[in-house]
């Protein structure tokens, strides 16, 4: 009886495998021990979409039992393979200097991270979100950024960039997205859509990167910041969200849930 949950559990990995592959490629080696392996193309379409990363020898070992346990994995990974609108947020206390030197000083809360600068001047922060691996190889594309801050007069956000960079190439190979050079000293949550969806490959990353200015020295409040993607070419916009023309995506972005100006915590 286990023998036979065991086999079924084997097969039904392979065919939500085969249902997802669609048109599975060419086998390419990817594990030493399948080439040649009649499920060959299969086994690489998982490693690629990281529903699996073989043993720690870097084998497969593609005719080992594939226990209940392994199957769970298998299986929750599989459905990750999201289509539709996801959502990557990154904490506040995400956001890091751009040189160890810049005299800033950080009061981490739930809601929001609070950036102070001791002497007057500006200084750049930059913030990168992290991608679930599996997401990759999906037509995976950037739709747009959701940034959140509360500014005032005398600490406020001056500019704005969303970049690609590849991260295999260092950081010489930034690609700059949007950017937005209006001073804000409001409190909002703006959402930046981009002209056209940005195709990501595995190689790639994000950042977003803000320059602050500090007038006195006085707290910049940094928010959450959410990285919308999609992998369809159809995207189902959440309440939350206006999409609209990225000259003027900044200023009819909703203005609600932006951080308090009071302590998280």
């Amino acid at each position: 009886m286990k023998r036979r949950v065991l086999l079924g559990a084997a097969v039904l990995v392979f065919a939500l495998t085969a249902f997802y592959a669609g048109n599975a490629y060419a086998a390419t080696g990817c594990f030493p021990d399948t080439n040649g392996h009649w499920a060959e193309t299969f086994i690489c379409w998982m490693k690629e979409k990281g529903i699996t990363g073989g043993y720690g020898d870097g084998t497969y070992r593609p005719n080992n039992t594939v226990s209940r346990a392994e199957m769970a994995v298998f299986l929750k990974k599989t459905s990750d393979l999201q289509s539709g609108l996801i959502l990557v947020s990154s904490s506040p206390g995400d956001w890091k200097p751009f040189s160890s030197g810049d005299n800033l000083s950080y009061s981490y809360f739930s809601s929001s991270t609070y950036v102070t600068k001791a002497t007057a001047g500006s200084n750049f922060l930059s913030l990168h979100p992290s991608i679930p691996t599996v997401l990759y190889g999906r037509s995976l594309e950037l739709v747009g950024v959701e940034f959140c801050y509360t500014a005032q007069a005398n600490a406020y956000v001056s500019y704005v960039e969303i970049n690609k960079m590849d991260a295999s190439a260092g950081s010489g190979s930034r690609e700059m997205l949007f950017s937005d050079p209006t001073d804000r000293t409001d409190s909002a949550c703006r959402y930046y859509v981009l002209s056209s969806p940005e195709l990501l490959t595995a190689n790639d990353a994000l950042n977003i990167f803000i320059q602050g200015v500090w007038v006195t020295s006085t707290n910049l409040n940094l928010g959450r910041t959410t990285f919308v993607l999609r992998t369809t070419d159809t995207v189902v916009a959440p309440p939350s969200f206006m999409f609209s023309n990225p000259v003027s995506a900044d200023e009819s972005a909703p203005q609600g849930d932006a951080p308090s100006t009071a302590p998280g915590e």
